[in-house]
């Protein structure tokens, strides 16, 4: 539902240079630039206070790898565990995009809410998409209150690459690599 003429362009000052001439959110400024500075690869960066993700940003941990739609976060999510208020300066955004390392792709910010980058905008906005819904499905888990199973570090990391670059993979290539894990 999104075209590129409802963005905003700013420069690494925060200044619009393009697109929709709209206000740019100091907040989200603060912590967009830091991660892109932080992380060239990322060229996309979605943040919101939605409600399964404030509500599971309040554990300040990780979503556990239960189903496979969550197996698309192996290896590539990381929590800040920390609230600061608003973000409006240079040194809490930079541990933001410190808590993310090299490798995630999406955070928890504790007491706040979600954040996923990617190299373009469709997959930031696909990974918030899906880091939203399983925020949920993970919320009604935790109240059911029986005990969980995880996924396994070897089928959820085959189905995390398997669930990222589908086009690459031939039937053969899926076939045996999957016999290659068990």
């Amino acid at each position: 539902m999104m075209k590129a003429s409802d963005m905003v362009h700013i420069n690494e000052d925060g200044q619009v240079i393009g697109g929709n001439k709209v206000a740019v959110n100091a907040a989200g400024f603060q912590i967009h630039s830091a991660i892109h500075k932080a992380r060239p690869d990322l060229n996309a960066a979605c943040h919101c206070h939605s409600v399964a993700g404030k509500a599971w940003s309040a554990f300040g941990k990780p979503l556990d790898i239960i189903n496979q739609d969550s197996c698309n976060f192996w290896g590539i999510q990381a929590v800040y565990e920390s609230f600061g208020g608003v973000v409006l300066e240079d040194e809490e955004s930079e541990k933001i995009a410190a808590a993310m390392g090299d490798k995630a792709r999406v955070i928890v910010l504790q007491n706040h809410g979600l954040l996923t980058a990617g190299s373009t905008v469709d997959e930031a906005a696909y990974l918030f998409t899906l880091m939203e819904n399983t925020c949920k499905v993970q919320l009604l888990v935790e109240s059911a209150g029986l005990p969980k199973r995880h996924i396994g570090d070897q089928e959820a990391e085959f189905t995390a690459r398997v669930n990222a670059d589908p086009v690459s993979w031939t039937h053969d290539e899926v076939a045996d690599t999957r016999t290659s894990i068990g």
